[in-house]
């Protein structure tokens, strides 16, 4: 059976106060760390014919994770980029700039949950969603 391998770069702007990244496949958790510096994440997985399912899961944000002034207004905030996105080396980012990622999120508990578009970078817990299908080479014809 061939296998495809994932892989893409995720960094966080204020790493002394770090928040959690999962990674997750079909559910089966492929990655799980407080992000606190710029790293690699690369996993293969097997190429079973189908639709499947990308999670990159963001949790643990709160108050702390805010820069604010002397008048409580918010600074800087702590967030995560996820970049240069690839299937077997192929870089999806024009694939997404074209068709945004769904985000889940509530604004950290502060609204109703909602969908928005995540292009590179993530400052709320919730969900990014990667839907593909394979074979990995037609689903990136057909989304190019």
């Amino acid at each position: 059976m061939d296998t495809i391998r994932f892989s893409c770069d995720v960094n966080t702007n204020i790493p002394s106060n770090p928040i959690h990244l999962q990674i997750l496949l079909d559910d089966n958790v492929m990655f799980d760390k407080n992000i606190d510096q710029e790293e690699s994440v690369s996993f293969e997985f097997d190429e079973d014919e189908g639709e499947h399912l990308l999670r990159f899961v963001i949790s643990g944000k709160n108050d702390s994770h805010n820069i604010k002034d002397d008048n409580g207004v918010i600074l800087d905030t702590t967030q995560i980029s996820i970049t240069n996105i690839s299937f077997d080396d192929f870089d999806i980012t024009n694939i997404i700039m074209g068709n945004p990622l769904k985000y889940i999120h509530d604004f950290n508990g502060t609204s109703e949950m909602s969908e928005h578009k995540f292009y590179d970078i993530a400052g709320c817990n919730g969900e990014i969603i990667l839907k593909f299908d394979t074979p990995i080479y037609l689903w990136l014809l057909e989304n190019m």
